[in-house]
């Protein structure tokens, strides 16, 4: 697969085929982050569609990334999610799960699951709108500390110092405070 410079050359041209292995590429990710900022299935849909159309009115207009596309792309992705929360500051939607199946496990287990799932999604809906992005785009979509502070318009120190309050954040929701007073030690995984 050719890199990703070499892709964007080409996409400047409007190659379709460059085109739609950034789609294939990028779609995902993009859609996860969306739905993780948002709770929304629909709302992350539209959101990653308008990522991709801002990004050919970019080309279009001899703008748009010179180097990092993936950095662009979630830095677009971000402000639309900043936009999208400023608009609808609570939804009473349950977030549908499209990756599990029941059949697949036992109720019960499925049942536990849905649970911690639960649990953990509340808990970041604690975090600030910083911290939260800082995660998903971390543990949930594999940036690196240099591509977040591209999105976030940060410095990588800034980005270590919201990780690190958004991991202990996130350890005082879910770990009960009598567990971490007995294990000072561990560490909770994500």
């Amino acid at each position: 697969m050719e890199n990703e410079l070499q892709l964007l050359r080409r996409a400047r041209k409007f190659d379709e085929q460059a085109l739609a292995a950034i789609f294939d590429t990028y779609y995902r990710p993009l859609y996860r982050y969306l739905y993780h900022q948002t709770g929304h299935v629909q709302t992350a849909e539209d959101l990653t569609a308008k990522v991709f159309q801002r990004f050919l009115e970019a080309l279009h207009n001899s703008q748009g990334p010179d180097d990092n596309l993936k950095a662009w792309l979630f830095k677009v992705a971000h402000h639309l999610a900043i936009d999208e929360s400023r608009r609808f500051v609570y939804r009473n939607d349950a977030p549908l799960d499209e990756n599990f199946a029941v059949g697949e496990i036992g109720m019960e287990e499925h049942l536990h699951v849905a649970n911690e799932t639960e649990r953990v999604r509340l808990a970041l809906n604690h975090l600030t709108p910083q911290q939260k992005a800082v995660i998903t785009l971390h543990f949930l979509e594999g940036l690196d500390n240099a591509e977040i502070a591209r999105v976030l318009h940060s410095t990588i120190g800034a980005v270590k110092a919201l990780q690190h309050r958004a991991l202990a954040a996130l350890r005082r929701q879910l770990i009960p405070q009598e567990q971490i007073e007995g294990e000072p030690n561990e560490q909770p995984t994500l």
